[in-house]
């Protein structure tokens, strides 16, 4: 039964990534995958978590081969549905996109153009590479949980960030600039958390503005957070950025664009394995911009754990 599906592709398309872009764009692309006589069946998500469900679903039928028309929250669930599974070895299974997102923060890191053609020619041709994906342990209201992460994670100030840009998101204000925005007004109420911090042979113990994780190196649609991870190569980057005040912090955002955000005296980074955070507060966190919650958060990296079309 498998074999009928290795050379078949499962498009899932998501028709309100990047202001309705993914509905809109979904009849070009048909016309490309089917000039290109790709062996296709192709699924619309209709709501938050749809993703993550259909493709479980389809790994059970024997689909390998997934390709997302959307952005890095519809590839976060995909990633999920395939690493949550045992049915077949992550390994085996192909991930792809084409980039409809607000951010495209995953697909910046491989440098993926917005040419249809190109991307088809990555499908077709099966140019793959393994890379790790991240791991986090946390607790939920029903008990311990992971969550999967293949891009980027953050908590504290990061994730009140990412909350708010996505309930923006929720009432159909989809815009590139979504993130800064809500990160300038963010910061007129923002109080620091208090964390503990075990990472490697340090522990970081006090009040902190944000920590960010990185598998990849870009994040909120270009920003440099962790701008020297590598995404295979067995190591998380983590950027801990102690507390501070609003005007320090409005001082430097341009180097939250320029990679240069470690030379800022607060500013710490780390190359790991695994950590963990602790902390009194209730505390929630991102991955890849889906809200999880709370601490304490066990994060580690598993390395060349899933293959993608690059």
């Amino acid at each position: 039964m498998s074999e009928i599906y290795e050379n078949k592709y499962f498009f899932l398309i998501n028709p309100n990534a990047g202001n309705s872009e993914g509905r809109r764009e979904w009849t070009n692309i048909l016309e490309i995958i089917n000039k290109n006589q790709l062996d296709f069946d192709f699924v619309f998500t209709d709501y938050i978590g749809h993703a993550e469900q259909i493709i479980s679903e389809q790994l059970k039928i024997g689909h390998k081969n997934f390709i997302i028309i959307g952005g890095d929250g519809t590839l976060n669930e995909v990633v999920n549905a395939v690493c949550k599974q045992d049915k077949v070895n992550s390994k085996d299974i192909s991930i792809g996109i084409i980039q409809m997102g607000t951010g495209n923060d995953w697909s910046k890191y491989y440098g993926f153009e917005n040419d249809y053609q190109k991307a088809i020619d990555r499908f077709k041709h099966k140019n793959t590479k393994l890379q790790d994906i991240g791991l986090i342990n946390y607790r939920s209201e029903t008990g311990n949980k992971k969550a999967y992460f293949i891009n980027i994670a953050g908590l504290c100030f990061d994730s009140v960030v990412v909350k708010a840009t996505n309930k923006m998101k929720e009432r159909g204000k989809r815009t590139k600039s979504a993130y800064m925005l809500n990160l300038l007004k963010s910061l007129i109420t923002y109080k620091p958390w208090q964390l503990k911090v075990s990472i490697n042979d340090e522990v970081l113990e006090g009040k902190f503005l944000s920590i960010s994780i990185g598998n990849g190196k870009y994040s909120g649609g270009g920003m440099l957070q962790t701008p020297n991870a590598i995404i295979d190569d067995a190591y998380l980057d983590v950027t801990v950025y102690e507390n501070m005040s609003k005007f320090k912090i409005v001082k430097n955002i341009k180097r939250l664009y320029n990679g240069s955000i470690g030379k800022v005296k607060g500013v710490k980074m780390f190359r790991t394995k695994k950590f963990i955070i602790e902390s009194e507060q209730e505390i929630f966190a991102e991955t890849d911009g889906e809200i999880i919650g709370s601490t304490p958060y066990e994060i580690s990296i598993i390395p060349k754990a899933i293959k993608v079309f690059v």
